[in-house]
Parts: structure tokens; C-alpha cells; sequence
């Protein structure tokens, strides 16, 4: 009985030591997406940038799309929401017009249920 428990024991701490490990990895993982997602929405936020006049930021919000990043001939895509909206001088958002507005791009991916990475630029006129 006492060899019966000795094994027991054995089995159970091998199998923390395994979801331990899984854990981990799973953490790695996610962080590789993260790096990649960044990466995407920094890339769709400066091209946003160069080719959008203040006056037409707004033509963004609302706005969904799929972007993929690509690297040694694998292909990950995310989706990404882009939002617009006036902001005021400390950054929170206004009902009013003012000179100030926000742009947010969050990154998401099919293997993950939460929001990987969320990215803000404020413009000026």
C-alpha cells in the first residue's frame, strides 16, 4: 500500500511538473503573436498615417480588416478594428468637435478570445 502511495505521489508531481511546462509554452506562444500583431497594427497605423489627411481620419472609424504578418513563407493573420473619435486635451473622449483625435487599432486572432494588443496615436491639426 505504502509503494501504491509512493507512486501516486510520483504520478501527481510529474503531472504539475507537465501543466507547468504547458503553461509555459503557452505563454510563449502568445507572446510570439503578440510581437507579430504589433508588428501588424504598427505597420497598418503608419500607413494610415502617411496617407490620410486629418480632415479624413474619421473615414477610418468603424472600419474592420484582416492583415497578415508574413515571415520565412508562413502567413498569420489578425483582424483588426480601427476606431476614431475626438479626444480633449487630457486624451479622454469628447462629444465636441476639437483639435484632437484618436486613433486606435486593436489586433486580434482566431486562436486566442481576448484582444492581443491595442494600439492609440493622437493627431493634431
Amino acid at each position: 500500500m505504502m509503494s501504491f502511495a509512493a507512486m501516486m505521489i510520483a504520478a501527481l508531481a510529474a503531472f504539475n511538473q507537465m501543466t507547468s511546462q504547458l503553461q509555459t509554452y503557452d505563454e510563449m506562444i502568445r507572446g510570439e503573436y503578440e510581437l507579430m500583431a504589433n508588428a501588424v497594427v504598427l505597420e497598418r497605423m503608419e500607413v494610415i498615417d502617411l496617407t490620410t489627411d486629418y480632415e479624413d481620419l474619421e473615414d477610418w472609424n468603424g472600419t474592420t480588416t484582416t492583415a497578415a504578418f508574413e515571415a520565412g513563407g508562413v502567413s498569420v493573420s489578425f483582424d483588426l478594428a480601427i476606431t476614431v473619435e475626438y479626444v480633449d486635451e487630457e486624451g479622454l473622449p469628447s462629444e465636441a468637435e476639437t483639435d484632437q483625435k484618436e486613433l486606435v487599432i486593436t489586433a486580434t486572432q482566431e486562436k486566442f478570445l481576448m484582444t492581443l494588443v491595442n494600439h492609440r496615436r493622437l493627431f493634431s491639426e
